[in-house]
């Protein structure tokens, strides 16, 4: 490897010999005074401006959805703040200090309440400042002496003075139907009361410091009925069964935040085992135990990889991996009781293997979690971002090291990073790192960027410092600040320590801007002109700089180049005749080349490079870069496409097309068929995934497919389970079939099946079934956690636009209601509006300008914004319903 001083001793790309130039280690040329290529001559830079100052929803459909979307967390309301609810608390020399708490419930399962008595151990340099939302306050005493105390809004003052010693609280509550705090989930036949506390509910249980920075210890009892089962972080050390009650004693967690507590009540059924000292155990409501042997497998293989990566062994006891019936999230990483919906936990013979990729991730995230969120914390919600983008990431490196066949990076790509470079190309987008002040930021934020964009540039960032040095500075990091809490730069001054890299820096530009760029290539003569500026999807322009770790091959040769001004020349004395930048898509940045396309298609690219370039050829379609007719064009290259990625991501587009447009139905339907016969006998899962999601989408837009498949509806129960969703959606064009989809909806006991049906039921060819489908929701026919899926379908379906629409106007306040406390709404309408809005941009706008919900304003902007991108682009295309232009051939 070079030194710095060899940046400037280059040899040409027409050496035999290539010469490694860089800084550090890792083969990246960082000289920031005069970047220098590090394939040959000394770089022209021409520093053109400064740098600029600085989902996912979790809904079951066909569209490519991020898995860490799945995982969004549904957190707490932007209602009732009172005014120390969000105060930045110094972490230096806090004026209050928690030792731990001791909490004593008594739970009155059948009436839903519950009796609380917490002690609360602490210090404090003045009056005791806690939170507590809708508990009734009987009693506070401090050291044994009743005190006076203040509840105002969502804060709750005990008149201490200047205190040390033991706070005993006496307060009561009750078990919510909101989806926040201890709530109850019903199932068919009863119910479980479980607890979501993340970002701030913990203080609709337990009158606390709800704040991550302020750890301590949680001790807790429980008496409820004798019949149900208690589950909390640790394993019980004493079950007490008096008459028709019984007491349940935990030991002391480790120190821990408050949002990572947790209770779940209820008659559930147990699956355990037992490797390497730590108990697994999947608990589900009754009946549905026989779906937990896959999922205690990847708790126990990603916990072993874990150990192994972060080199530091799992610190709970036992694992619990809970199937909660009701639950706004994906999942949620309490310290050794992961909750989660039953739908990402539980697999049975009939779960398609879609199912099982999205299990794998789902447990793999929050299982990386323990280590990277749990045992080291964020001090405040600003780095939300590094819990969650940090185990998308690291969930994807489990599970392919598990099950290395899925190649899971290629499913990173398609949904991590392309669903983040969507959202992050409007104007209405934020940083990764965002200043947070309220509970209604800290829902929003839980979208695209925190998880997709944030993964993604931790993997460029991967690439960049080198795998080696990243995993070295991740071990330093856990091992530094374990049972304690830490900040973004903690992580990139340990990982710069280790890889002698200017991490820090570079990192700071890319979490703290909003956006990315666009790299422009062209050449002139014998050089090759590189330029950055920020990508717009609106196609408004806007300088602004990154420093981009560029990865490239030229002429079958590949370089690096660390590019941090806005253009750069690179000597190609050879000339050029073959091109392709941003390998393997490892940089969060989109590639368009100028006139050098046909060198692009000479350089062998691999699926990964096949897929990034349509990606950004719709992108910039949509944007108005690239002509419409030329977009199709590229399409024909794709039509007879071998690989799984590549295929995907292509029927992404028109699928995604196709909901605002009918201008793509005939190459569309082409495309579809042509994937079903190259499908057709493959066996290798991934294929098997594929064509289930290419029968699904061609059932939708094609009557005669549905047809077709929907002849073999009574074989439903016999059909590879990757079809079923398929044969359903069929059935529904071709049959119109209300009343059976209805029913099956109704007595599947499986989650997934409930899915397949209720997407069915919005994808009816009739616009008045579709209408009837919705109010099924507002009617309370499906469960709360259904609605998601409900909306996503029906949004997909041109046939249910007006229908869904309409309900979404209708039932609004209802909507808001049933997930209070929550940012799903929303993330629901970023991805919604854009399509449902087609043509009625104005009253779209309207309406929501008429319907004040806080809690709503980023995803109705980011909505809105995304809506005039699509009319622009439609504008442009012309208004044809039909296809009017078949390209046929082109290249």
């Amino acid at each position: 490897m070079a030194s710095p001083s060899d940046c400037h001793k280059m040899k040409s790309l027409s050496s035999d010999k290539e010469q490694a130039e860089t800084s550090s280690k890792t083969g990246w040329c960082t000289k920031s005074a005069q970047p220098v290529s590090p394939f040959s001559a000394k770089l022209e830079v021409k520093n053109t401006a400064q740098t600029a100052d600085m989902l996912r929803v979790f809904i079951l459909q066909d569209v490519p959805i991020p898995a860490s979307a799945t995982t969004a967390i549904a957190r707490d309301s932007a209602s009732s703040i009172g005014s120390n609810s969000f105060t930045r608390l110094q972490m230096g020399e806090p004026d209050l200090q928690i030792e731990s708490y001791d909490l004593f419930l008594d739970v009155d399962f059948q009436n839903l309440r519950f009796d609380g008595k917490v002690k609360i151990k602490l210090k404090s340099e003045n009056d005791v400042k806690l939170n507590s939302v809708e508990l009734e306050i009987l009693e506070v005493v401090a050291n044994g002496r009743p005190v006076k105390y203040k509840l105002e809004g969502e804060d709750f003052t005990v008149r201490t003075g200047k205190f040390a010693g033991e706070l005993d609280i006496k307060y009561r509550g009750s078990i919510s139907d909101k989806l926040v705090g201890l709530y109850k989930a019903a199932y068919d036949g009863g119910y479980v009361a479980s607890t979501q506390f993340e970002a701030v509910s913990a203080r609709r249980l337990l009158p606390c410091l709800d704040h991550p920075a302020y750890k301590a210890d949680f001790k807790l009892t429980v008496k409820t009925d004798s019949d149900n089962s208690v589950i909390s972080n640790m394993p019980p050390t004493s079950v007490r069964v008096e008459g028709p009650k019984k007491t349940v004693e935990f030991p002391k967690t480790p120190r821990m935040s408050t949002y990572l507590l947790y209770l779940g009540i209820g008659k559930f059924e147990e699956v355990k085992d037992r490797f390497n000292g730590v108990d697994y155990i999947v608990a589900t409501v009754p009946g549905k135990s026989s779906g937990a042997k896959y999922p205690l497998e990847i708790a126990r293989d990603s916990v072993k990889f874990f150990e192994s990566y972060f080199g530091s062994k799992y610190n709970l006891p036992k694992l619990h991996l809970i199937a909660v019936p009701e639950f706004a999230a994906g999942a949620m990483e309490n310290w050794g009781a992961i909750t989660f919906r039953e739908i990402v936990l539980l697999v049975d013979k009939d779960s398609s293997i879609r199912i099982k990729k999205q299990v794998a991730e789902v447990i793999a995230h929050e299982v990386s979690h323990q280590w990277f969120g749990d045992l080291v914390t964020m001090k405040w919600w600003d780095d939300l971002w590094l819990n969650e983008s940090f185990a998308t990431f690291m969930a994807y490196k489990a599970t392919d090291s598990i099950f290395p066949q899925w190649t899971v990076w290629q499913d990173f790509v398609r949904g991590e990073t392309a669903g983040a470079l969507e959202r992050d190309s409007l104007v209405n987008t934020h940083p990764i790192e965002v200043k947070v002040n309220s509970p209604s930021e800290i829902e929003e934020i839980f979208d695209d960027i925190s998880y997709g964009k944030g993964a993604s540039i931790i993997r460029m960032l991967e690439a960049y410092a080198g795998e080696d040095h990243f995993m070295r500075g991740v071990r330093s990091y856990l091992e530094k600040y374990k049972f304690s809490n830490a900040a973004g730069e903690d992580l990139w001054n340990q990982i710069e320590h280790v890889s002698k890299t200017r991490v820090k820096a570079i990192m700071n530009e890319w979490i703290r801007k909003p956006g990315y760029p666009i790299v422009h290539v062209k050449l002139d003569g014998k050089k090759l002109m590189i330029r950055q500026e920020r990508f717009l999807l609106d196609g408004s322009s806007e300088q602004s700089t990154w420093p981009i770790p560029v990865t490239m091959k030229i002429n079958g040769r590949k370089l690096k180049l660390l590019m941090e001004r806005s253009e750069e020349s690179i000597p190609v004395p050879n000339g050029v005749d073959s091109l392709k930048l941003n390998l393997e898509e490892t940089g969060f940045y989109r590639v368009h080349y100028d006139g050098l396309y046909h060198r692009v298609w000479r350089s062998n690219m691999s699926p990964v490079d096949r897929y990034g370039i349509v990606s950004d050829a719709h992108a910039f379609t949509i944007q108005g870069k690239m002509d419409f007719f030329q977009y199709l064009g590229l399409l024909e290259r794709y039509m007879n496409e071998q690989e799984y990625l590549p295929a995907f991501e292509v029927s992404d587009q028109l699928s995604s097309l196709y909901a605002i447009t009918r201008r793509v139905e005939e190459t569309s339907r082409r495309f579809h068929r042509t994937q079903l016969k190259i499908l057709a006998n493959r066996k290798d899962e991934n294929s098997v995934v594929l064509r289930g999601s290419m029968a699904s989408r061609l059932a939708l837009f094609d009557m005669g497919y549905a047809k077709e498949l929907a002849t073999r509806f009574n074989d439903y129960e016999s059909a590879e389970p990757d079809m079923k969703q398929a044969m359903v959606v069929a059935h529904a064009r071709a049959a119109g079939d209300f009343e059976s989809l209805f029913e099956n909806y109704k007595k599947r006991p499986s989650e997934e099946e409930k899915s397949r049906f209720l997407v069915g039921l919005t994808s009816f060819s009739k616009p008045s079934l579709n209408a009837r489908a919705m109010e099924l929701a507002s009617a309370g026919e499906i469960k709360k956690q259904h609605v998601g899926t409900l909306l996503g379908s029906a949004t997909r379906n041109p046939d249910a636009r007006t229908a869904t629409w309409n309900w979404i106007t209708a039932k609004f306040e209802w909507l808001r209601g049933i997930y209070e406390g929550t940012g799903v709404v929303s993330r629901y309408l970023t991805y919604m509006l854009p399509i449902l809005g087609i043509d009625r941009t104005e009253e779209v706008t309207k309406f929501f300008a008429q319907h004040n919900a806080p809690e709503t304003t980023k995803g109705v902007k980011a909505g809105i914004e995304k809506l005039r991108i699509n009319q622009a682009f439609l504008k442009r295309i012309g208004s044809s319903e039909k296809q009017i232009v078949e390209v046929k051939g082109r290249r």
